[in-house]
């Protein structure tokens, strides 16, 4: 069922917090999650879109694949509070992204995406899916339905994985000049694992199941995810072994989604199998990132320290929002996670106390009622999502998932391969190197793409001088790795 329409209006729910300068949340009512989900998407609202025209149009200081990450954020909030003040903005900003060739990979953004960054937006579009995200007429004059285009996303991405490495695996960058492009880096492969697993479950296609399967048990065999369910960074190509032991909180909740939508989708012995990967995950991950003391989420690697970049301080933001997603398609998690939400909605919450408002959340969760004195796109991201996750668990009409045969609406076109690429995709063509291939079945006589999907930067198109990077200024393998403490190349 979609969300209903809210109790009270946006802009009064903003007039409470003219007077009280902080957020007062109640976990066990949903009045009080979406005031307070209000007022955080509020603040960061201001914080993201562009503040001279507040039209859609994203800041320009935050990373192309936090603009995904956190329009995203925006449908779960819709679904959550059935607020649509942000809809539009919203739906302006996804058409930003599509790109003409419909596959996420707009030419502005074009030498700088990475397989992750296109899936974030991905798993965005797959969340509108679900969530049964309100499309406009452009878009399906277009062809750019939000399922279409993950599926185009899945289609072009199931061509990049690299079988000559490795023995599989997608690469952290598109372009072989960026030192990722050596790196197969969890999070693009567990995303596009996410994204293929939902599909399936969407679906009911058993080939996006397949490539789900494939994903997993291919992050299983080079001990990217660990016998122990460590879950490092990424591995080194060109056999994976020199791998990165870092942990981050977006690697754990992105394979535990797609465990969970595996999960759902799966019968019999496979669901056991299943059960059995989506427990360890679990466990791993409130072994690892739960203070003991406190019950907060703690971004292990950095926080403490004082040391997140603007990307890693948004990482707890996604783990809530695929710890609440798991929930819902898994409900036996239920006691397991929803406690953990629950707490952490409350401790993050009370660190809402800080300037410039009086109103800007925390990053350290676990300082009790106190603000830490950071303030940023990362901060209210993390506390939107875990406030408006436990939602679903007061009010059970709202926050559905649906799927197409139970509600969801968006039009499928699994063959989707994005529009004909311009002449300009060929530009600088040997600076990328050919992928492995394949070519399977997707559905009934639809098959994946027979093209790649090349980039080229946007200065080419604009006939500025281009600097092509020598080989000997590449990186040689396996001599040293990326900084790949959970950043994007640049």
């Amino acid at each position: 069922m979609k969300p209903p329409t809210p109790f009270i209006s946006l802009p009064s729910l903003l007039l409470l917090f003219n007077t009280v300068r902080a957020i007062d949340l109640d976990i066990d009512s949903y009045l009080s999650i979406k005031t307070a989900a209000a007022q955080v998407a509020s603040d960061l609202a201001a914080e993201f879109w562009d503040p001279t025209s507040f039209s859609g149009v994203p800041n320009a200081q935050y990373a192309w694949w936090q603009h995904g990450a956190i329009l995203g954020a925006y449908v779960d909030y819709w679904a959550m509070t059935g607020d649509d003040t942000y809809n539009e903005n919203v739906t302006i900003g996804w058409l930003k992204g599509v790109s003409p060739s419909l596959d996420l990979l707009p030419i502005e953004h074009a030498f700088d995406i990475g397989n992750d960054d296109q899936g974030f937006w991905s798993i965005m579009s797959m969340d509108a899916v679900e969530r049964v995200f309100p499309e406009t007429k452009e878009q399906k004059d277009m062809g750019a339905g939000f399922l279409e285009v993950t599926q185009t996303v899945h289609n072009t991405q199931a061509l990049r994985w690299d079988y000559t490495t490795c023995g599989g695996g997608l690469r952290w960058q598109i372009v072989t000049v960026k030192d990722g492009y050596k790196y197969k880096n969890t999070i693009s492969n567990g995303l596009y694992f996410q994204q293929s697993a939902r599909l399936a479950k969407y679906t009911g296609n058993q080939t996006y199941a397949d490539a789900a399967e494939e994903a997993y048990k291919w992050m299983r065999s080079v001990n990217i995810i660990q016998d122990d369910f460590w879950i490092n960074d990424g591995a080194l190509v060109p056999d994976c072994k020199a791998i990165t032991p870092k942990r981050w909180t977006y690697n754990y909740g992105t394979i535990m989604a797609g465990c969970a939508a595996m999960y759902n989708f799966t019968q019999g012995e496979e669901r056991v199998y299943w059960k059995e990967q989506l427990d360890n995950v679990i466990n791993s991950t409130i072994a690892t990132f739960i203070d003991v003391e406190t019950g907060a989420l703690k971004e292990i690697q950095c926080q403490e320290t004082d040391t997140c970049d603007m990307d890693q301080r948004s990482f707890k933001a996604y783990l809530a929002r695929w710890m609440g997603y798991t929930v819902q398609v898994a409900p036996y998690t239920y006691q397991t996670l929803v406690p953990h939400l629950r707490k952490n909605a409350a401790l993050a919450a009370a660190t809402c106390i800080g300037e410039p408002r009086g109103t800007a959340c925390g990053q350290k969760w676990n300082l009790g009622p106190k603000w830490d004195g950071k303030h940023g796109l990362g901060e209210q991201i993390n506390a939107m999502e875990v406030i408006q996750n436990i939602a679903p668990f007061v009010a059970p009409e709202v926050g559905g998932v649906f799927n197409n045969k139970n509600g969801g609406t968006s039009k499928s076109n699994p063959g989707g391969k994005g529009k004909k690429m311009r002449n300009w995709r060929q530009i600088l063509a040997e600076l990328y190197a050919p992928y492995a291939l394949r070519s399977y079945e997707i559905g009934t006589g639809d098959k994946v793409g027979a093209a790649i999907v090349t980039l080229v930067s946007f200065a080419a198109l604009a006939g500025m001088v281009v600097f092509v990077v020598s080989p000997d200024e590449v990186e040689e393998e396996g001599k040293s790795k990326p900084d790949t403490g959970g950043e994007r190349a640049s």
